[in-house]
């Protein structure tokens, strides 16, 4: 019998924590509920999840919380991880480089003090800079791919916080990087993703869209 699944996330305009999740189960070819919240309705949602936050991905009505572990349970389930321990720890190393890029861009975002986010934005940069200039190493080494010679779900969260970073600090301090340009071609030239991009609610700004 087949499972039902439903993805819980905030109706917001940017690439953000849910959308991994949505292009993963996209990948397995899994079809699934894009419950997304409206911000006056979160007061009523809220005591209803298991830790009063979202994402929540729901399997036959269980609520599971925590976006890195919902990714890696799907990874797991569409073979999108490691294959041995060896490879789980450089997959481990890459999401977690990724994420440390994604947080930091999310506390640049909602800054209203102009000096303050100037300050943020300058040092997001300056990691950007660092943390991409590692990450393309990586990808040049695994022919366009960013943990291993062969796509796993870093290479789905990347182009995650691509997009979210080409729309905070311009797409030029991101297309500098030539190898992971081609993790982003890489992911994008697969059939279910390219799919669900071309089909997702429209984005403000810059949107992977345009590279399809």
């Amino acid at each position: 019998m087949a499972h039902t699944y439903k993805v819980h996330y905030f109706d917001i305009k940017f690439i953000a924590r849910g959308e991994p999740i949505r292009m993963l189960l996209s990948y397995g070819g899994i079809p699934f509920e894009d419950v997304r919240v409206k911000h006056e309705d979160w007061p009523k949602v809220k005591p209803t999840t298991p830790l009063g936050q979202l994402p929540v991905l729901e399997i036959d009505g269980k609520a599971i919380p925590q976006s890195k572990a919902i990714c890696r349970y799907l990874a797991s389930l569409v073979k999108l991880d490691g294959k041995d321990v060896k490879e789980n720890v450089a997959l481990d190393v890459a999401i977690e480089t990724l994420l440390d890029i994604q947080n930091l861009t999310f506390d640049s975002m909602f800054i209203s003090d102009a000096v303050e986010k100037e300050e943020k934005l300058k040092k997001l940069k300056e990691a950007t800079s660092f943390y991409f200039g590692k990450l393309e190493e990586y990808a040049k080494k695994h022919n366009g791919y960013i943990a291993f010679e062969r796509l796993s779900w870093a290479d789905i969260l990347f182009v995650c916080v691509y997009q979210l970073l080409a729309n905070v600090v311009g797409k030029e301090a991101v297309d500098a990087y030539p190898s992971l340009l081609k993790v982003k071609k890489n992911v994008l030239a697969v059939k279910n993703i390219n799919s669900w991009i071309k089909n997702r609610p429209a984005l403000p700004g810059y949107d992977l869209k345009q590279d399809l």
